[in-house]
């Protein structure tokens, strides 16, 4: 675990522990900074820290959801912990495991949560991924590819404003599945995962949790697409 708990330049990556149960905080905090995280908690009354540089959000979604909302719209990877009966509005969560907390549960819900944003979070696309599927970064393929997807996103993004604000459910489900689809060919996995978590509650969420979601992929893109758009450029034809 130990080398999912550093940044590319080998930083303690930070964590923010949002919940409001003082024990829950503490253990989960505890186990972090074992696991070689830096850490730091919000009580979900209130507390704000100014600088918004999270690596990860470990978060119980009914602690303080103004604050964890913010941090969701940035596009902040996090993990929800959830109590039984609880209704899980938590589509775009990484991870997500119940409490009573486990120690192993919670590890690897981490190392999920940061296997699918490492890459994304340092250099703005998932350079691996694009290796995996494309054999190399060099491929012609994926600068077609690529300039393709740069060439439509904006306008399916704005149907996809355009779709929340007219309640148009199918529209709005049929852009997300095109976007998260294509991001992941183009190594924009965050923007990938952003438009699969819309997708997946598009016909039957509520209003609030639509919008957060949509907001999630215009913040994911607001990232991400000049990391795509300078790879797309830089590779010769």
């Amino acid at each position: 675990m130990s080398d999912r708990s550093l940044t590319p330049d080998g930083q303690a990556r930070r964590v923010l522990v949002i919940d409001r149960n003082i024990t829950v905080a503490l253990m989960v905090g505890s186990l972090l900074r074992r696991w070689g995280f830096q850490v730091e908690r919000d009580s979900g009354n209130g507390d704000a820290y100014p600088e918004p540089g999270w690596d990860l959000i470990v978060a119980d979604p009914q602690s303080n959801p103004d604050r964890l909302g913010a941090l969701r719209r940035r596009g902040v990877p996090w993990v929800a912990l959830i109590s039984a009966g609880d209704a899980r509005e938590t589509a775009d969560a990484a991870a997500w495991i119940y409490k009573p907390i486990e120690a192993g549960e919670l590890q690897d819900a981490i190392n999920r949560a940061l296997t699918s944003d490492t890459a994304a979070t340092s250099v703005g696309v998932d350079t691996a991924s694009i290796v995996e599927l494309w054999g190399s970064l060099d491929h012609p393929g994926y600068r077609q590819v690529a300039n393709a997807f740069l060439g439509e996103i904006d306008k399916r993004v704005v149907s996809m404003v355009d779709s929340l604000a007219s309640d148009n459910r199918k529209q709005l489900h049929l852009e997300a599945h095109s976007v998260g689809s294509a991001a992941a060919n183009v190594g924009g996995m965050a923007i990938s995962r952003a438009a699969r978590a819309l997708e997946a509650v598009a016909l039957e969420g509520d209003a609030a949790t639509l919008r957060s979601l949509v907001e999630s992929v215009e913040a994911a893109c607001r990232r991400d697409l000049p990391a795509i758009r300078k790879l797309a450029s830089d590779i010769p034809s």
